[in-house]
């Protein structure tokens, strides 16, 4: 993070939430990773109304995104992202760089911190079977697509994300979307990562999806193999 960046922010939190409880740079800007298209990610936790709320807004010379929230809808985002297996919020607050502390910042990093280190729980057996039978049908239309680019793409572009998505929750960590999915994945274990976004590539670039199904069958095989006969789900 530059100073800059820093000082920018630290401006912004004063002047629309000199109330806040608790006010963090999260996102690139926090890393230090930002590029020329980076925007500014701030959490602002607030002991009540106008929270909660999220708005993209611009400041000085920043795109700005605000997620604004307090004590009661940070339990229910938590409690919803947890759901999902995917913590952003939680993820967000751990990592960030805090810019106003009225004595909460440290409980809070500490609360979303606990979050990321429990992990996700385990899949269900029926949401096991659901993510096996989703993957196996990708892979089964895979197989017969590659006479049409673009259902080829698109069907392969699926079974990257949904084998990917098994083997994180298989292994016990959080999911991730577009570059966090990829992040997460390099985190988990980079030789899967490495393995199965090469597959991928070389499946779009020659559609030739040989590859990309044998990867996408090696995670299937470390939780019960494809799924066809026998799935049921109650309605």
């Amino acid at each position: 993070m530059t100073v800059e960046v820093a000082l920018v922010a630290k401006q912004l939190v004063r002047e629309m939430f000199p109330q806040a409880r608790a006010a963090l740079l999260a996102g690139s800007a926090a890393r230090g990773s930002m590029t020329t298209t980076s925007d500014l990610d701030i959490v602002v936790v607030l002991s009540g109304p106008p929270a909660p709320y999220r708005e993209t807004i611009h400041y000085e010379d920043w795109t700005v995104e605000l997620f604004v929230r307090d004590e009661a809808s940070l339990t229910c985002w938590y409690e919803r992202e947890v759901s999902a297996f995917h913590p952003v919020l939680a993820t967000m607050i751990a990592s960030g760089v805090v810019l106003r502390d009225q004595g909460g910042a440290s409980q809070l990093q500490e609360e979303a911190s606990a979050i990321l280190d429990s992990g996700p729980r385990p899949l269900t057996d029926d949401e096991l079977a659901s993510r096996r039978y989703a993957l196996t049908d990708n892979l089964l239309d895979l197989e017969v697509v590659e006479h049409d680019v673009d259902e080829h793409d698109a069907v392969a572009s699926l079974v990257l994300s949904r084998t990917a998505e098994l083997f994180l929750l298989s292994s016990g960590s959080w999911l991730g979307t577009g570059k966090w999915l990829v992040r997460r994945l390099r985190e988990t274990n980079s030789e899967v990562a490495t393995e199965l976004m090469s597959a991928h590539r070389v499946a779009i670039v020659s559609g030739n999806s040989s590859r990309l199904i044998a990867v996408a069958d090696l995670v299937l095989n470390r939780v019960g193999g494809r799924m066809t006969e026998g799935y049921k789900v109650s309605d």
